[in-house]
Formats: C-alpha cells, sequence, structure tokens
C-alpha cells in the first residue's frame, strides 16, 4: 500500500516538475506581466516564481481548456492582486501606527520605483503611470492586450470572463487611459 502511493506521489511531483519546465519559455514575459502590475522587480520575480510554483501543484487539474500560459497568466495576475492588497494593508497599518503614535517621520516607500528598475522615456513613463492609475479592473487588460500582445479570447480565458465582458470593459479602459493621458498633456490615439 505505502509503495503505492509513493508511485502516485512520484507520478504527481514528476508530472509537476515536466509542466513547470514547459512554462519555463514563457517566464520572462510573465516577469515582465508581473513587473507591470507591482512596479518591483523583487515582487515581480517573486510573484512569477509564486504563479510557477502553484502552477505545478496544481498541473493534475489543468484541463486543456485554455493554453498553458493563459491559465499561469490568470494565476500570475490573480497572486499579483493578493500582493498588491498584502502592500495596500501594511501601508494603512503603517500610517494608523503612526498617527496614533504622533510620530512626525514619513514613511518611505523603500521599493525601488519603475524609472530604476527600467529606463523608460518620457513618454513610456507618463504611459505607465497611467496603466498604473487604471486600477484593478481595467489595468490588468491594458497590460494583457498590449504589453503581452493576447487575444481578447486569451485574456477572456485568463480572468475567467466572456469576451463579450472583456471587449466592453477594454473600450473602458482605453476611453479612461486616454483622458489620464490628455490630463498629462499627451493627446493622439495610441490604442486604436
Amino acid at each position: 500500500m505505502k509503495l503505492a502511493v509513493l508511485g502516485l506521489l512520484a507520478f504527481a511531483f514528476d508530472r509537476a516538475g515536466e509542466f513547470i519546465s514547459r512554462l519555463m519559455p514563457y517566464r520572462e514575459r510573465l516577469y515582465r506581466l508581473a513587473l507591470a502590475q507591482l512596479r518591483n522587480s523583487t515582487d515581480a520575480e517573486d510573484a512569477v516564481q509564486e504563479a510557477l510554483i502553484k502552477a505545478g501543484k496544481s498541473a493534475q487539474t489543468f484541463r486543456s481548456e485554455s493554453s498553458e500560459y493563459t491559465w499561469v497568466v490568470r494565476i500570475l495576475i490573480n497572486h499579483c492582486h493578493d500582493v498588491q492588497r498584502k502592500v495596500s494593508r501594511r501601508q494603512k497599518r503603517e500610517v494608523t501606527g503612526d498617527l496614533v503614535e504622533q510620530k512626525s517621520t514619513q514613511i518611505a516607500d523603500t521599493r525601488a520605483q519603475p524609472e530604476q528598475n527600467i529606463e523608460l522615456s518620457d513618454m513610456s513613463r507618463h504611459l505607465m503611470d497611467a496603466v498604473n492609475e487604471l486600477g484593478q479592473n481595467y489595468k490588468p487588460l491594458i497590460l494583457m492586450r498590449y504589453f503581452e500582445d493576447m487575444s481578447y479570447e486569451s485574456i477572456a480565458e485568463a480572468l475567467d470572463l466572456n469576451t463579450g465582458t472583456v471587449k466592453s470593459s477594454m473600450n473602458q479602459a482605453k476611453t479612461l487611459l486616454k483622458s489620464k493621458l490628455e490630463a498629462r498633456g499627451i493627446g493622439g490615439d495610441y490604442f486604436g
């Protein structure tokens, strides 16, 4: 009996390892997506690693209804949202703690700014700032469509939405992004 259980465990680990190795060519694309979402290289690396580990652990549940890349993007985006919520809660606790203790020290964000991680032109920086202001409803759509060149169908699969909802939300995201860029003095139609 123990031998059968060990055999099943070995098979599961082998399958998970094989699955993760098939995902490794996507690592750089996943990193770029996580970096754009989290705006911190260390957090992005951790998020990709965590997404790959989660994908490996769940390899037996992958049903090939979508591509492996789309599936792991969904895991990554969900993990990035979790990280952002944790950072937000931690920052709120720190601010609240400072107010209670009446400290006059300012909380410094020790994470590197995106300008320190990647050299961007002024236009790129304005664009990334505007994209980052979109929030969790629209930001992943823009990142997946225009930074990762994913189809509407792939985005719908990754976010577990129907394609019509993705198209509608994408139009709203583009309108909002355009207004944010115009507020920065950048005109033109960059997203067709």
